[in-house]
């Protein structure tokens, strides 16, 4: 695992390099367990367009609903129809996979928790959730 996806505002890396498809599934699982210890039990899920995006749409949803939080899926959407979803749904999270305005080979997810993107610190405990493999099993739909 390369602990520099993890910045400040987002998890984000190359392709294939930083984020294979394990790494996103287990990745849905640290937010899951980390959306489940903040009290969050639904969450919406989104995409955008990038060739990647679809695979790694499956993937986090696997590993956030192995913690046992329920997700819904909107699909192709752009990062702002996300966060009207959360609002209008009154679902207690949600998560965008996007790589935003970097290049093609690049992508990431914005998390949040309740209405609000985590950020700094908050992103931090997913790597430690990771590393530590502080997971929790549960059964989402």
């Amino acid at each position: 695992m390369n602990p520099d996806v993890f910045r400040e505002y987002d998890v984000r890396g190359v392709v294939d390099r930083d984020l294979t498809p394990d790494f996103v599934y287990l990745l849905g699982r640290a937010i899951g367990a980390y959306a489940i210890r903040h009290g969050v039990r639904t969450m919406i899920l989104g995409r955008d367009c990038r060739l990647s995006s679809e695979n790694y749409q499956d993937a986090v949803c696997r590993g956030i609903r192995s913690a046992g939080v329920d997700v819904t899926d909107i699909g192709l959407c752009a990062t702002p129809m996300l966060y009207f979803a959360i609002r209008h749904f009154r679902s207690d999270g949600g998560v965008m996979v996007t790589g935003s305005h970097n290049p093609p080979d690049f992508n990431g997810f914005k998390i949040c928790i309740g209405p609000d993107t985590i950020y700094g610190e908050q992103i931090q405990e997913l790597r430690k959730i990771m590393e530590s493999s502080a997971y929790i099993e549960g059964s989402g739909k």
